[in-house]
Order: structure tokens, then sequence, then C-alpha cells
């Protein structure tokens, strides 16, 4: 059984703008996720785009709440991506071997 292989997990502090007061305001921000490019981000990643929103507009009635994230400007992996649960070995299954 093959598995592909997991892909990296990056914390990025991004350039983000937003819309305040008829003002574009621009800001920096962290990110967890597993797209290098801005574009994907925004595409691809409700949950920070989410967390965002709530972050820059907090509880204020706005009906629309633009957030742009305009260029990444720090990149560190955090890790990998979780094994599939059918691939994680059990406790005892590292020291048996096959057949003996």
């Amino acid at each position: 059984m093959t598995y592909r292989s997991k892909q990296p997990i990056y914390y990025l502090t991004v350039k983000v703008t937003y819309v305040r007061n008829r003002r574009e305001l621009t800001t920096e921000a962290w990110v967890i996720t597993r797209h290098l490019d801005p574009t994907d981000i925004m595409l691809h990643d409700d949950w920070t785009m989410k967390r965002l929103r709530r972050e820059l507009y907090g509880k204020r009635k706005v009906k629309e709440k633009p957030v742009n994230i305009t260029e990444v400007l720090d990149v560190t992996v955090l890790g990998r991506e979780n094994q599939p649960r059918d691939d994680k070995k059990g406790p005892d299954s590292s020291s048996h071997r096959k057949g003996a």
C-alpha cells in the first residue's frame, strides 16, 4: 500500500489589506497553512480566511468584509501532515519482524 508523501505545514507572516472606514489598511498577520502562495491561501484555506476576518473586523456589522493577502513575508516549516489512520503502526509492531 503506497501513500502520497505528506505535505509540509508552514507558519507564515503575511501582509494583509482590509477596508475600515472607507480606507484600505495594511497590516501583518500570522497564518498556519499548507499553501505558500497568497492566492492559494485565499482560495483554498477557508479556516484561515474566516479567522482573519474575525480578527480584523471583530463583531462589527459590516456587509462586506474584504480581506486580501498581498504577500508572504516570512516562512517557517512547522512539520508535516499526519499519516493516514491505516498507515500508523501499533506500539508492538515496531519490534516485531514479519516471519520471525
